[in-house]
């Protein structure tokens, strides 16, 4: 009996220290519970605050964009206002030049009259109609050449007129004719400006400006391309998310030169001025107007270098086209023809005083 008590004791003595272990446990657990809590607010507040500086900090990179484009379109439409302005002066000036065309008609309606008024005084005198004939092709020369820059005008009346001086035969004439043969091989020494073609070749350029590529879009548009080349799989699913994350957010860097055309105005502006710059070369090259011809070629030609792409076979070709018209000598130096006219009057003048006496 004894020794059955004194058994149970030991294990009634285990028990309180397993119990307080119990105790004990549940306490640290959750003493350690607050400190994680706290940690995680302070990184939800940190993530908060960063969020909250990127946003601010995009939304003013977009304010500034924003205002610089604003800024640039305004330049634009300054600069459109001035090109219509100068279209205006041009199309006056060719009012102008039309008046003018019309004063030499009538001009010449009135030589017209005057040989007819001549041919009745002088009658029968074949000689001295010959000669006024001759005087007035060549003066239609002068005018032709002087007047409306027409080498091929001018050179046409002078051979008519050298005809009509051989027919007569006279001694007399040799000097005029040796006068007129130096006039017209300085003529012919010209170069030829074909206005046609250079007029033809300004309007297909004109219409070729719909197909510039502006500088940075066939980029963006070859990444894209990139990246839907690539897709299938868990793979080019994912790269396909990361190009739409990376497209919220498009950040492009320009020269300090260049301007940031982002809409579709801007750029139907730009392609507005192109056209007007194409519009007022055509017109200085009827007018012959070689300055202005030559400058409005080159102001195109950096048009096109500084907005649109210069990888592009399009922007090439448009270049060495502007490049080769503007290297055009529209208006050469022309040489005088009004001696020939000058020695023939001579002549007619000792002629009458000889008929007259």
């Amino acid at each position: 009996m004894s020794e059955l008590e004194q058994k149970p004791e030991p294990a009634t003595t285990a028990t309180p220290a397993v119990e307080e272990a119990a105790l004990v446990q549940p306490g640290e657990n959750d003493a350690e519970a607050p400190r994680s809590g706290r940690g995680l607010a302070w990184l939800a507040l940190l993530l908060g605050l960063g969020a909250l500086g990127g946003g601010y900090g995009l939304w003013t990179q977009l304010e500034q964009q924003r205002a610089a484009a604003l800024h640039e379109n305004q330049v634009l439409h300054t600069r459109l206002e001035q090109l219509t302005a100068q279209q205006q002066d041009v199309a006056a000036r060719l009012g102008q030049a039309s008046s003018t065309l019309e004063q030499l008609r009538s001009d010449t309606q009135l030589l017209n009259d005057a040989l007819e008024k001549m041919n009745e005084r002088l009658g029968r005198d074949r000689h001295a109609w010959v000669l006024a004939e001759a005087d007035y092709l060549l003066q239609m020369a002068n005018r032709r050449l002087l007047l409306e820059h027409d080498v091929a005008g001018a050179m046409a009346a002078m051979t008519a007129a050298d005809q009509r001086l051989a027919f007569l035969n006279d001694p007399l004439l040799t000097k005029v004719r040796a006068l007129l043969s130096e006039e017209l091989q300085a003529l012919r020494a010209l170069p030829r400006l074909d206005v046609d073609g250079i007029t033809l070749e300004l309007g297909a350029l004109s219409k070729g400006v719909d197909n510039l590529v502006l500088a940075g879009v066939a980029r963006e548009e070859a990444g894209t391309a990139a990246v839907a080349e690539e897709g299938g799989g868990w793979r080019g699913f994912a790269r396909t998310l990361w190009a739409d994350i990376r497209s919220l957010v498009v950040i492009r860097r320009h020269d300090a030169g260049n301007l940031p055309l982002t809409t579709p105005d801007q750029r139907l502006l730009l392609r507005q001025n192109l056209r007007l710059k194409l519009e007022t070369a055509r017109l200085s090259l009827l007018r012959g107007h070689a300055q202005a011809y030559r400058a409005a070629l080159l102001e195109a030609d950096g048009w096109v270098e500084r907005f649109y792409d210069a990888a592009s076979p399009a922007t090439v070709g448009m270049r060495e086209a502007l490049g080769r018209l503007a290297a055009i000598e529209i208006a050469p130096e022309l040489p005088a023809i009004d001696q020939s006219l000058h020695a023939l009057r001579e002549v007619s003048a000792r002629l009458e005083r000889s008929a007259r006496s």
